[in-house]
């Protein structure tokens, strides 16, 4: 499971980064997730962080 995942709006146009950051028993009946939305938004911190995980040859998994 990648790091982060590209979000749609309900259009189908994308408008944020999902961010895993927690997962718990993967594999198990009791898997369990924690995620974090990250804006489109070039002050936003969160968003910074995902342009230079990008910038060092990341790729994001595809938005559904």
């Amino acid at each position: 499971m990648a790091i982060y995942k590209l979000t749609k709006d309900i259009e189908g146009n994308l408008n944020g980064v999902r961010k895993t950051i927690s997962e718990q028993n993967m594999g198990t009946d009791s898997w369990k997730a924690e995620y974090m939305f990250i804006p489109i938004d070039e002050a936003n911190s969160d968003y910074q962080e995902y342009l230079e995980w990008v910038a060092e040859g990341n790729t994001a998994e595809a938005a559904d």
